[in-house]
């Protein structure tokens, strides 16, 4: 008898259980579940009525992790981050013909800084990502970074803002931008009569 009892309280609070958790599940099948907060327009055909939402580490960390390789020159690692097929759009316009050819363009630039006694150094100013629709994939990444490079003990400063569009973990878009730095001479001082 005692078994008996013990059985049924189990089978109680069994059914009590199943019964909560079904409803629990049966809601969130019912209630779209949507993103804590999205803010913002997009004129871009199709998508005028989305609005942007926090992106993901993943999308910010492929950035992150193609900008310490080309920091490093490692070519190799540096390709693994872009898409076969990526458009590369470089700040002064021009359109690299596929991924190898900015990779290529990138050795020469950095051949031609250390023949000229020069050094050419970032560093991330602020990262993040967005996104249109979290539902698909694809995320916009903007990296932000201060630019500086020296030569002859003069140093040119300058900011670049470059945007990614990541798919499953590789750039397929890069649109690079970029804004000198003008620094204020100093002033000469002249002597007083």
């Amino acid at each position: 008898m005692k078994n008996f009892k013990l059985i049924i309280a189990v089978l109680i609070l069994a059914l009590v259980s199943y019964s909560c958790n079904n409803s629990a599940v049966q809601r969130m099948m019912e209630e779209p579940v949507e993103p804590e907060r999205a803010v913002g327009m997009s004129d871009w055909a199709g998508v005028e009525d989305m609005k942007w939402h926090i992106g993901t580490q993943e999308a910010v960390d492929v950035a992150k992790n193609m900008d310490s390789a080309w920091k490093a020159s490692d070519w190799e690692t540096m390709r693994t981050y872009i898409s076969d097929t990526a458009k590369i759009t470089a700040s002064n316009g021009y359109t690299f013909a596929s991924p190898d050819d900015f990779i290529e363009s990138r050795k020469r630039q950095d051949s031609t800084i250390t023949s000229n006694g020069a050094t050419f150094d970032w560093k991330f100013t602020n990262l993040f990502s967005v996104d249109l629709d979290p539902t698909t994939g694809g995320e916009h990444v903007h990296a932000d970074y201060y630019g500086m490079y020296t030569k002859d003990g003069k140093v040119d400063n300058f900011r670049v803002m470059n945007r990614y569009y990541v798919i499953d973990g590789k750039i397929v878009v890069w649109n690079s931008y970029s804004q000198e730095i003008i620094e204020p001479e100093p002033e000469e001082e002249t002597e007083e009569e």
